[in-house]
């Protein structure tokens, strides 16, 4: 997601405890890509924003133990969603994914 709102190939770390994606800031961006970025980011457990003299990019955590793919709540079942997101090749890339599909699927129905 946030690849998508900067128009950056964001980088993914992973670890024991959490995924995080950076992803660089570009000198301008419109109120829509600004509006994606700052959506992007409010669906992590941690987020941030680092500029120094040679780079500026936002980035996200999201803890492990919320990425599952059988929820019962809808912000459990949006973060199983940005979780495969941020790893999938398919979805990085703007490619369908299947995968994303249903955990699209299963986000909504947990939010009626």
């Amino acid at each position: 997601m946030l690849g998508a709102a900067t128009g950056t190939e964001p980088r993914v770390a992973t670890d024991l405890d959490a995924f995080r994606v950076e992803a660089d800031l570009p000198p301008e961006l419109s109120a829509t890509a600004h509006a994606a970025v700052l959506a992007a980011l409010a669906t992590a457990d941690r987020y941030g924003h680092t500029r120094t003299r040679a780079a500026e990019y936002v980035w996200a955590e999201i803890s492990r133990e919320a990425n599952v793919t059988t929820t019962e709540s809808p912000d459990t079942a949006y973060r199983a969603l940005l979780g495969h997101t941020t790893t999938c090749t398919a979805c990085r890339t703007g490619a369908v994914c299947p995968d994303a599909a249903k955990l699209v699927r299963v986000w909504r129905e947990t939010r009626r």
